[in-house]
């Protein structure tokens, strides 16, 4: 395999496991959440850095990207709206009405998978807050 190939597929590992670590943090009872979040961001933006800079150079390595259907594209708005609130909340010492919030859109999403998100970071804030 020549090096940008081999690049690439090392970029493409590391993204995917960046993307894992953080919604590991996200879910682990870890202090300076939302910090360690944003620099694995950070990261991340660097490895796309990396990668748009490559694919410049060698454009048959980049994967095509497949635009996510409505129905999930809604879903996605619907619960990050519902988690900045939350963490709006949480951040102002209002964790029951966070929990509260993410609690109800996860009784009313129609989304099993954005369902799981929001229930998880229920548990989550439960475990950091103890409210």
């Amino acid at each position: 395999m020549d090096a940008l190939a081999e690049l690439n597929k090392r970029l493409r590992l590391i993204a995917g496991l960046l993307d894992g670590a953080a919604s590991l943090i996200r879910d682990a009872p870890l202090p300076s959440t939302n910090a360690h979040i944003r620099r694995i961001g950070e990261a991340l933006a660097s490895v796309y850095e990396i990668q748009g800079a490559l694919y410049k150079l060698r454009p048959e390595l980049e994967v095509p990207y497949e635009d996510a259907p409505e129905e999930v594209r809604a879903a996605n708005k619907r619960l990050g709206d519902a988690m900045i609130a939350a963490y709006d909340l949480a951040d102002t010492a209002m964790v029951a009405e966070a929990i509260a919030l993410l609690a109800d859109f996860a009784k009313n999403e129609p989304s099993e998978y954005h369902r799981s998100i929001a229930n998880g970071e229920v548990e989550r804030l439960k475990a950091n807050y103890e409210t």
